[in-house]
């Protein structure tokens, strides 16, 4: 589960005030940036899930980044699908909760396949939100008891 919301996070950005007037320092690749009190700044959580500074290989699934073993190799703030700090989602435990009971409901009278509209990989569409072109599709088969 940790693996799919690092990969395709509920929310694609989260906000922020700036609470006091700041320099970005410049990067080899852009200048400094002043960012004044108030700035409502906006933060690509896809991107960070995605940047190969901090996730070795992000475009490829691999949930074992999550076992006990290789937990303590995440760095801190970089895996934030419901955000981090005292403005963490209220609701993160009940998500997991949910997402879980509907998989195992699922699973359990079904199994998943791709049909003939699957896409693989799925593609997005431009924008903030994580929206596949042409739409999500997967087969279902009753699964026999």
């Amino acid at each position: 589960m940790s693996e799919l919301l690092r990969m395709y996070p509920p929310n694609a950005t989260t906000d922020r005030v700036c609470q006091k007037d700041t320099i970005l320092p410049a990067t080899s690749t852009s200048k400094a940036i002043v960012v004044t009190k108030g700035t409502i700044l906006h933060l690509p959580i896809i991107g960070l899930h995605m940047d190969s500074q901090y996730w070795n290989e992000p475009e490829k699934f691999d949930p074992e980044r999550f076992n006990d073993e290789n937990k303590h190799k995440i760095k801190p703030n970089t895996y934030v699908p419901f955000g981090v700090g005292p403005r963490i989602c209220i609701g993160q435990r009940f998500a997991l909760i949910e997402i879980k009971a509907t998989l195992v409901h699922l699973f359990s009278g079904f199994d998943l396949h791709p049909s003939a509209k699957t896409e693989y990989p799925v593609r997005f569409k431009p924008g903030a939100n994580l929206i596949a072109r042409g739409g999500f599709w997967c087969g279902l088969s009753p699964r026999e008891m």
